[in-house]
């Protein structure tokens, strides 16, 4: 899948959880706690969205890397790597 794909993806999966969000406006390298008022139950949600819609694998210990659309692209782009 390409990256372009997966960030169409995630950002679907983003305005799912917080319709509020205009996915025009995120910036890719910003944090989405510093973007939007991205709670802490709102980046749960998305992770199970992610985990769900690419079906990787997302531990506690990966919500960091979900923070910012970029690092959310690259864990999903490694994980569908792994899962290939």
């Amino acid at each position: 899948m390409e990256p372009t794909e997966i960030q169409a993806k995630l950002l679907e999966l983003l305005t799912r959880i917080a319709p509020d969000i205009d996915p025009r406006s995120v910036v890719a390298d910003r944090d989405f706690r510093d973007q939007f008022d991205f709670d802490s139950m709102d980046a749960l949600h998305f992770a199970v969205a992610v985990s769900e819609a690419f079906g990787i694998p997302v531990a506690d210990t990966d919500y960091g890397k979900l923070a910012s659309l970029r690092s959310a692209v690259d864990f999903v782009q490694g994980g569908l790597t792994r899962k290939a």
